[in-house]
This record gives C-alpha cells, structure tokens and sequence, in this order.
C-alpha cells in the first residue's frame, strides 16, 4: 500500500548518499595540493562529485525499481524512512557535542561580577578574560561542563525508559525531537544564557533518539531485521558529514547560526515519529530498550 512512499524514501536515501560522499571528496579536495592539481575548490568538487553519484544512482535505482519485490526490507517505508532519521539525528547530535566547547566559550555572555571571585579560587582554570574584555569560560572550563551535559543525556535515558514503557515508541520519538528542535532554535536565536541552557536540555531530549529509532526501523521485519538493522547503524556517517556543514554556516554567520543544522534534522526527526504509524501500518511499539547504541 505505501510502495511509492517507500520508492521515494529510498531515493532520498540515495540523495543523502550521494551528497555523503560528495562532502567527503570535498574534504579530500581542501588539501591545497590536492586542490591545487585537480584545479578544484571545495565547492566546485562538493557539486561535481554529488551530481554524478546521485545521476548513476538514479539511473540504477529506476532502472532496478521493477526488479524490488515486496519482501524487500526497501518496500518498507518505515524502515527506509528511518535510516535516514536516524542519519539526520546522528548528524545532529555530533554536531551539538562537536561545538559545544566552541559555543561555551564564544556565544554566552560574561560571567556576573559575583563569579569572577571564582576566578582565583578552585574554579580559576574555568574562566578566562576574552578578547572583548569580558571574563568568560575558557576551553578547560566549557570542556568540565560538557560532563554536565552527558549527565543530563543520561537522566534523558532514565526517564525516557520510564516513558517507553507508557506510550508508543514514535510519540515519545516525535515529541523529544519537537523539544530538541525547540532547543536549537533558541541556540539559534542567540538568548545568552537561555540559549545555554537550552544546549544543555538539547543532550536531554537527545537521549532515547538513537535506540528508538533503530527500533521502529526494523519493527515487523522478522528475520530480514538482521540486514536492515545493518543499514540503519550504516546512518550514522551523518555524523561524519553534517558537522562539517554546521562549521561552515558557523564560519560565515556565527556560532549560534550553525545550529540550524540540528535545527532542521530534529524537524525530520519529529516528521518521523508522527508519521511512523502510517508507515509501518501499527498503532506503535512499548517497551522499547534505551540501553544500547548511542
């Protein structure tokens, strides 16, 4: 019944793909030697490289569609809907935990005066004067408070085990992507110390994405689920690939602006989870297990 949205969900697939690969030659191209005797830029090889392996995958992919009968674990729009969910959230989750020393030490404002006491106390190493004149965190500090993020992605675990147990697997999916995705976008918007603390809530809400979406990708699958559950881990090269991006957005517009990035895949994340019953033709999974994967 969903054939055709499985088909397009897995030619995105190989869009990603594509522009995956593409990112990466487009890295290999930065080297100035490289670079130099390709007579390629970054952008030029980016274009070029994701251009031609999405042309000779389309081609394959049409060309072959006929071929894919319905007990492929591709005819299943809730499993290729979710290697790709589970690409854009990994994606999204490493570009969070890759600058977040960058956005502590850069985006936050200067510490009120009663904390610069701290500064020749047990917390001195945590501040530092900032070119802007302003005392504010320095890397080592920013890097201690990283821990405090990874507990509060451990308590996100905790409580969103408890969760699992009480409601369907996509709703609780769809509603922690809307939370994050609430989180990145006052990251985005550049509110000082709410915006620290929404980075902080973001490792919260992150927290059951991975298990659970590896779990609604492979529902109903029976024994196929062995070899589609290797296609869903494959989709963590997101996380290889999309902090490059979120750098570069970084780089022209700031800091905060990069975090449209995350921004974007935990909308696709929550789409998802609010359309994963329609998908897999179920009206959801309970007890779903969070001590695994990321």
């Amino acid at each position: 019944a969903h054939r055709g949205v499985a088909f397009a969900l897995l030619w995105l697939n190989i869009v990603v793909l594509s522009v995956a690969v593409g990112m990466i030659f487009s890295a290999i191209v930065a080297i100035p030697s490289v670079g130099e005797s390709l007579h390629l830029t970054e952008t030029t090889a980016l274009f070029y490289a994701s251009g031609t392996l999405l042309a000779i995958g389309t081609i394959f992919f049409f060309g072959g569609a006929s071929r894919i009968t319905n007990h492929s674990i591709w005819t299943h729009p809730h499993f290729s809907g979710a290697s790709l969910t589970q690409f854009f959230y990994v994606a999204a989750q490493c570009g969070i935990f890759a600058y977040f020393i960058n956005y502590m030490t850069t985006q936050i404002p200067g510490v009120p005066d009663s904390w610069k006491t701290w500064h020749a106390g047990y917390f001195g190493e945590w501040f530092e004067v900032h070119s802007n004149g302003l005392m504010g965190l320095s890397d080592k500090g920013a890097s201690n408070l990283a821990s405090v993020g990874f507990g509060f992605f451990l308590a996100g675990r905790f409580i969103g085990a408890g969760l699992l147990k009480k409601f369907p697997a996509h709703k609780v999916l769809a509603t922690f992507a809307c939370l994050s995705a609430v989180c990145s976008l006052l990251i985005f918007c550049k509110l000082g110390w709410t915006s620290a603390i929404a980075l902080f809530m973001s490792y919260f809400f992150m927290s059951i994405m991975f298990p659970t979406i590896f779990s609604l990708g492979i529902y109903g699958l029976g024994g196929r689920a062995k070899r589609a559950s290797s296609f869903i881990v494959m989709a963590i090269m997101g996380g290889a690939i999309m902090p490059k991006l979120m750098g570069h957005i970084a780089d022209l517009h700031g800091m905060s602006a990069g975090f449209i990035v995350p921004l974007a895949c935990f909308i696709w994340v929550a789409a998802y989870g609010f359309s994963w019953s329609k998908l897999s033709g179920s009206d959801g999974v309970h007890n779903v297990s969070t001590t695994g994967g990321h």
